[in-house]
């Protein structure tokens, strides 16, 4: 009976296993998507990221200085407050730390002070408010906003001006990210710093507004308009002009923002502009204000005229079928325009295009789709363009493998007669029917094996005990 208690155990156990197995590959796999709520750092947080800087196990402190070096520009209100409190250590004990940490690095050595304080962790009270100053300069540079920007350079005056070689070199890696903030230290209350921070503007080639206006990046451009009408620089004022009616919406905003800010300190230069663009002469009762809005007036309507005239170029491709040249003209109309008012005649082109490339491209297909419901959100299409892209997205798990119905059940939802999510079901339906059929065979060839071997076992053994017993 031992030996049949133990083959039967073993046969369940085996079948079991492989109707687990079997039901398993019939269960659409699932994917669990979180996505923690980004919130500002407070500054007790950071004190306790900070706290094992001092720990005696470097490892620990350098895992330390990682997390923190990771931060982002939620941290910085907690770093400005954390900064200004090492700024209250002794000078003489924290120059000392760097010191010591540097002699005990030795010549040849990184010259990244955080590196040097956090190999080797120096006895006294300057080594903490020393150690805590170098990683915060790092996250900052990590960081790489003007306003974080600010706060770096503000400590190069510091306890001596001791870490002032560690932010030139943060400045130098950044490069044209720190010109804004450079232009504002010109605010800064220390003669001394005023005049480092113009020195490493000109080590960059930025010393003049022309030249710090010299960048490809759109966000740093922005910054340093509003960073020269923050310090008032009038010289600066031709320069921030010229961008006032920039194709870059980004730029352009600025730009006029920053104008704004000269008041009527800016009326001369408002006059000559308006002027040049529209031939009169402005108004003498005009203030500053009135100019600048009738001169941004004026450039909108010549911008438009231009943009108007690529969005007929476009519905012109667009009935003539060719829907690839057609967007790329919407493309530049909502480059220039992003919420012109005939913005709701684009979008059949780009919803027929996006249909064109569901097959070969769903990746653009789907941005295509979104772009189309941005552009008119009340259109009566957006039913379909959303059912289309939740076919898209059910359709790209399924090539990842993974047989997920609720996007395909979504489309159907969003537009009960959408033929292709109903054929997607249908399929995955008779696909997981199909499955259950297998195992539900699978265990019933299983009970019949183990009927069968349980039946062997018992019937079979007892013809052959007695003849072992006639034997004896």
């Amino acid at each position: 009976m031992k030996r049949f208690a133990s083959v039967v155990a073993l046969l369940t156990t085996l079948l079991a296993g492989s109707a687990a197995l079997a039901e398993g590959a019939a269960a659409p796999p699932t994917e669990k998507h979180g996505a923690r709520a980004i919130e500002t750092l407070s500054e007790a947080d950071l004190e306790r990221m900070l706290a094992p800087l001092a720990d005696d196990d470097v490892e620990a402190r350098r895992a330390a200085a990682k997390a923190v070096e990771a931060l982002g520009q939620d941290a910085i209100p907690a770093i400005t407050k954390v900064l200004a409190a090492q700024r209250k250590a002794s000078t003489v004990s924290v120059q000392g730390a760097i010191k010591a940490a540097r002699d005990a690095a030795g010549k040849g050595a990184e010259s990244d002070v955080a590196t040097q304080l956090l190999a080797t962790k120096v006895d006294g009270p300057g080594y903490r408010p020393a150690v805590t100053t170098a990683v915060l300069l790092r996250a900052l540079a990590h960081a790489g906003t003007t306003a974080g920007l600010r706060q770096l350079i503000k400590v190069a005056g510091d306890h001596g001006n001791v870490f002032r070689p560690e932010v030139a070199r943060h400045l130098k890696a950044l490069g044209d990210k720190a010109v804004p903030a450079l232009i504002e230290s010109r605010k800064e209350p220390s003669s001394e710093l005023r005049h480092w921070a113009a020195a490493q503007l000109e080590g960059m080639g930025k010393r003049i507004a022309g030249d710090a206006v010299q960048t490809k990046d759109n966000q740093v451009l922005a910054d340093v308009l509003r960073a020269f009408a923050n310090v008032h620089d009038i010289d600066a004022l031709p320069v921030i002009l010229s961008f006032v009616n920039s194709d870059r919406i980004q730029v352009r905003g600025a730009a006029r923002e920053a104008l704004g800010q000269f008041g009527q300190d800016a009326v001369w230069k408002l006059r000559e502009a308006y002027a040049n663009v529209t031939g009169n002469a402005a108004p003498d009762g005009w203030p500053a204000s009135q100019i600048a809005k009738e001169l941004f007036a004026a450039y909108d309507r010549l911008r438009l005229q231009e943009v108007y005239g690529l969005l007929d170029e476009g519905l012109a491709k667009e009935k003539e079928g060719k829907l690839e040249e057609a967007i790329a003209a919407f493309d530049k109309v909502l480059a220039r325009q992003p919420m012109i008012e005939r913005r709701s005649e684009m979008v059949a082109a780009y919803v027929a295009y996006a249909e064109q490339l569901e097959e070969s491209d769903p990746a653009r297909a789907i941005a295509l789709f979104r772009k189309a419901a941005r552009l008119w959100p009340e259109s009566p299409r957006v039913p379909h363009i959303e059912a289309e892209i939740a076919y898209l997205e059910g359709k790209e798990l399924l090539a990842r493998g993974i047989a997920d119905v609720e996007p395909f059940q979504r489309a159907l939802r969003l537009e009960p007669g959408h033929a292709k999510s109903r054929a997607e079901l249908a399929r995955l339906e008779t696909n997981v029917e199909e499955r259950e059929e297998r195992i539900r065979a699978f265990a019933a060839a299983g009970a019949v094996v183990v009927v069968a071997l349980a039946g062997i076992l018992l019937f079979g053994g007892g013809r052959r005990r007695p003849r072992r017993a006639a034997r004896a």
